[in-house]
């Protein structure tokens, strides 16, 4: 019998939040931070846009590393996502000049009535992840529970977008298949960033 998937999102994001307080975290997060950089540098070096999520609670902050990341190409673009009201989401310019304004979570999210805002469909989003899993030979993310980038995920892939998808996680975060699989709209991410690798292996 499976754990209800509410009780393990409560323990993971709880796990989490003392994670960030312990003596593991500073080396963990910084292996994270390597590998998200060499992702930067080799997979994303023919991107022009990047999708990301303003650090929300205990997530890792990967501003620092995008901003080098664009800066790098003056082609380069970020991006942020802003919630609609169908519960998904549309992708926003970002820039560090912008002004941002808070949704209904507290969540920093593009204004669209800026003049410097404007609508973009990302070739990679990067996805913080409450857990994470390897099921059926594909990578998986187990977030808050509100379906916002599964939805969006599928809306894109239906519209005919490609773009590739990358969870961020820590190495402690993988779930076991005796905890949790991965439910019919769960959309499977074509990459996982952790502390200690790349997933698949590149």
């Amino acid at each position: 019998m499976h754990t209800p998937i509410d009780l393990v999102r409560r323990n993971l994001l709880s796990t989490r939040a003392k994670f960030i307080k312990s003596p593991n975290f500073e080396g963990d997060n910084l292996g994270l931070l390597s590998n998200v950089e060499d992702f930067l540098s080799n997979i994303c070096s023919d991107y022009h846009s990047i999708a990301f999520c303003w650090p929300y609670k205990d997530e890792p902050n990967l501003i620092k590393l995008l901003l080098w990341w664009r800066k790098s190409n003056l082609k380069r673009m970020l991006l942020l996502p802003k919630i609609e009201i169908n519960k998904t989401m549309r992708f926003y310019s970002w820039s560090e000049s912008d002004q941002l304004i808070n949704n209904r979570f507290g969540i920093p999210e593009p204004d669209p009535n800026s003049k410097n805002c404007f609508l973009v469909n990302p070739d990679c989003i990067l996805i913080p992840c409450v857990g994470w899993g390897f099921y059926q030979n594909q990578y998986w993310r187990l977030g808050y529970g509100g379906g916002y980038f599964d939805r969006t995920i599928f809306n894109l892939k239906n519209e005919g977008h490609l773009f590739k998808t990358v969870g961020i996680a820590y190495d402690w975060q993988k779930l076991n298949h005796d905890l949790w699989r991965p439910q019919d709209h769960d959309q499977p991410l074509d990459y996982i960033l952790t502390n200690s690798s790349i997933y698949p292996k590149v």
